[in-house]
C-alpha cells in the first residue's frame, strides 16, 4: 500500500518546478494551516473563557450576551475581536475605559496555540478527521477546565461529566477503541486513580481538591489506560518543578495555593505527542525525543 505523503507535498504536486513546489509546501500550505488553526483557536478562546466565567457565576453561556465586567454594558462584535480589541482599546473597555484583565488576551492566545497543537497532532496521526474532531472537542473542554482552575481554583464538574460522556460515546461508536476487551482495564485504571487521589486528599487534609481527582479520571477516559500513568506523572512532575521555582523566586510559599489541573493537562498534551517518553527515558533512549 502506497504511503500517503504530507498534505503540503500532495498539494504541491500540481506545480512542475520542484524548487517552487518545496517553497509552496513549506511557506504557503503548511504555514497557512498553522495560521488558520491559530486564528480559529483565538476566536474560540474568547468563547471558552466566557464559558469558564459563566459556569463559575452559574449563568447561561449559550444565550446571554457578553458584557463588560465593570459597566455591565453589552459588548458589540468589534469589542470581541481576539487580542486586537484588547490592544486597539489600550487594554481598556471601549465603553467605560476601565482596565481589562490580561486574562482575556491570554486565554485567546493560549487557545490559539492549543489549536496549533491539534493541527500538529492531526498531521502526526495521519490526517484522520475522526481524531481531529475528538481532539478539538476534548482539548476545548480541557482548556475551559484549565482556565477555570487558574482563575477560580475550581474544576467545573459539568465539564468533567460532559467530557466523560463524550469520550465514552465517541470511543465506542466512532473510534472503536473502547471495546469489551479493554473496558475492564479502563475501569480498573479509573478505580486505581480514584484510590490514589482519594488517599492523597485524605493525607494532605485538603491540600489537593476533589476536582483534581475528577479531572484525572476524565484524562484516563480521554487518553486510555495505557497512557494515563505517564500523563499524570508528568503533570505532578511539572507542577512540582513549577512550585519549587516559584518558592525560590519568593513568589509562592508552602502555604500558597497552586492549581494542579493545568499541569495535569500539560502532561496529557505532552503524552499525546510522545506516549513512550518515560519508557524511552528509562531505557536510555532519551535522544529519540531530543532528536
Amino acid at each position: 500500500m502506497e504511503e500517503k505523503a504530507p498534505i503540503g507535498t500532495r498539494l504541491g504536486r500540481i506545480y512542475p518546478s520542484v524548487i517552487f513546489r518545496l517553497w509552496y509546501d513549506f511557506f504557503v500550505v503548511d504555514n497557512f494551516f498553522y495560521l488558520y488553526f491559530f486564528i480559529v483557536g483565538c476566536l474560540l478562546g474568547s468563547f471558552l473563557n466566557a464559558i469558564s466565567d459563566r459556569i463559575h457565576l452559574k449563568k447561561d453561556f449559550l444565550v446571554s450576551r457578553s458584557r463588560c465586567d465593570f459597566c455591565k454594558k453589552a459588548l458589540s462584535p468589534i469589542d470581541l475581536i481576539p487580542v486586537f480589541s484588547f490592544l486597539i482599546n489600550g487594554f481598556r473597555c471601549r465603553l467605560c475605559r476601565h482596565k481589562i484583565s490580561w486574562f482575556y488576551p491570554f486565554s485567546e492566545i493560549l487557545t490559539g496555540f492549543v489549536f496549533v497543537l491539534i493541527y500538529r497532532l492531526f498531521i502526526q496521526y495521519g490526517f484522520d478527521f475522526k481524531i481531529l474532531i475528538y481532539l478539538s472537542v476534548m482539548l476545548s473542554i480541557f482548556t475551559i477546565i484549565l482556565l477555570s482552575d487558574l482563575k477560580f481554583f475550581e474544576i467545573p464538574f459539568s465539564m468533567v461529566v460532559f467530557g466523560s460522556i463524550f469520550c465514552i460515546l465517541y470511543r465506542i461508536f466512532v473510534l472503536g477503541n473502547l471495546t469489551l476487551e479493554n473496558i475492564i482495564w479502563e475501569v480498573l485504571s479509573i478505580v486505581i486513580i480514584f484510590i490514589f487521589f482519594a488517599s492523597v486528599i485524605l493525607i494532605s487534609k485538603g491540600g489537593m481538591g476533589g476536582g483534581d481527582l475528577k479531572l484525572s479520571m476524565l484524562i484516563s477516559l480521554f487518553i486510555g489506560y495505557q497512557n494515563v500513568t505517564q500523563s499524570l506523572y508528568l503533570g505532578f512532575l511539572i507542577g512540582g518543578f513549577f512550585s519549587i521555582v516559584m518558592m525560590m523566586l519568593r513568589k509562592k510559599s508552602l502555604k500558597s495555593k497552586i492549581p494542579l489541573g493545568p499541569f495535569l493537562i500539560i502532561g496529557t498534551i505532552f503524552t499525546l505527542f510522545y506516549p513512550n517518553f518515560l519508557h524511552d527515558l528509562v531505557n536510555g533512549n532519551f535522544l529519540t525525543f531530543v532528536l
